[in-house]
């Protein structure tokens, strides 16, 4: 059975060979490589000539902004493709070894799994380690299900380079709407429609690295001027494919959004307040002004606490204001005393712990996870 491998690119000639020869290298044997190259202006196409087994297609560049780019890329790539299954990546990220053949091997242990993703492990530039995993995914069954059952569509889905299809999904889904649903990007618009049509199957395993390196469009959704935008977006979208499917629209609002986060009903109250009361100063601050803050501070914000501000490392959210509560840098706090921190960033846990450590905080006594013990 082939699988097929479609690459999209666009000036990441950096990254290309790592990316390329990931795939190359795979445990499974029957790939096709297929890369279309948006028209790039740095030395792409040189790179790309160096690899003989691989299919390139080269265009001048589609001109439509980045999301509508990345999806006539994957599409133009998907109509040269012959394999029954498809896996998509992002040319600055890359496969780990057995990627292909678990894939492949989940798809024939459930025939009717039209969709697999997974979550990715984080690289940084030079794809070194972070020990992240991105992004958080609910445990979800039956994904329309849930959607109309809680109206939230958020941390449902995962990136391009963590999918892959049956050929015959992909055939149907084909070709996708240019539309003015300009933060939609090709993952998430193919996620949406296959929760309305089709079965999709999430494991575990980090089977792909994704590398954080300051320029990645899934990484701009941190800043909070473009985030209410993305999840405006995000509902509209959701909503013309739900009327295209025969399928009643949902609504949008910030504290339905917030009471199903991933994060939100995995916190602990109790152990936030007895953490809190051991304390006899009242300088509580929570660590993260995203999602996962966010979703903290609602969970606790009626329990009579005197929490400051945020606490956040992304210079985007620093001096800004998140739910009335100020952002403040790490930098800006650590020569204070009686400072007492709820870590919020689930997967990041030990980073920030480990940072924390290193200012001569001390874990369960100036710090701790909000949330609940496995």
């Amino acid at each position: 059975m082939i699988a097929s491998v479609l690459i999209n690119n666009y000036n990441y000639a950096t990254y290309l060979t790592e990316c390329i020869q990931s795939v190359l290298d795979q445990s499974y044997s029957d790939i096709e490589i297929i890369v279309y190259d948006d028209g790039s202006t740095d030395n792409s196409l040189e790179i790309l000539s160096k690899f003989k087994n691989i299919k390139v297609i080269s265009n001048s560049n589609y001109g439509k902004g980045h999301n509508l780019n990345q999806i006539n890329a994957v599409y133009q790539a998907f109509k040269e493709s012959k394999g029954e299954f498809i896996f998509l990546l992002d040319s600055d990220d890359y496969f780990k070894k057995e990627k292909v053949e678990k894939v492949i091997s989940f798809f024939k242990e459930h025939p009717n799994i039209d969709v697999i993703q997974h979550p990715l492990e984080e690289v940084d530039k030079d794809s070194n380690l972070l020990h992240t995993v991105v992004p958080v995914l609910k445990k979800v069954q039956n994904y329309k299900e849930y959607i109309y059952e809680t109206e939230s569509i958020y941390h449902l889905f995962s990136m391009t380079s963590a999918l892959a299809f049956r050929r015959e999904y992909l055939k149907k889904a084909f070709p996708l709407d240019e539309d003015d649903f300009s933060y939609m990007c090709v993952d998430t618009r193919l996620m949406i429609v296959a929760a309305l049509q089709t079965n999709i199957l999430t494991i575990e395993d980090t089977l792909t690295y994704y590398r954080k390196h300051g320029s990645n469009a899934w990484g701009k959704l941190g800043d909070l001027n473009n985030h209410e935008d993305y999840l405006q977006d995000l509902y509209g979208f959701f909503n013309k494919i739900a009327k295209e499917n025969g399928n009643r629209p949902i609504s949008y609002s910030y504290n339905k959004y917030i009471e199903n986060t991933y994060f939100y009903n995995l916190v602990d109250s109790k152990k936030c307040m007895r953490f809190i009361q051991n304390q006899h100063a009242k300088r509580y601050y929570i660590w993260g002004a995203g999602e996962a803050g966010q979703s903290v501070y609602h969970a606790l914000k009626d329990k009579g606490l005197n929490f400051l501000g945020f606490i956040d490392s992304d210079e985007r959210k620093q001096n800004c204001l998140v739910m009335d509560k100020e952002v403040f840098s790490p930098a800006s706090l650590y020569d204070k005393d009686n400072i007492y921190i709820l870590i919020s960033p689930f997967h990041a846990y030990e980073t920030i712990a480990t940072i924390l450590k290193n200012q001569n905080y001390i874990e369960n006594e100036h710090f701790i996870s909000p949330y609940m013990e496995d």
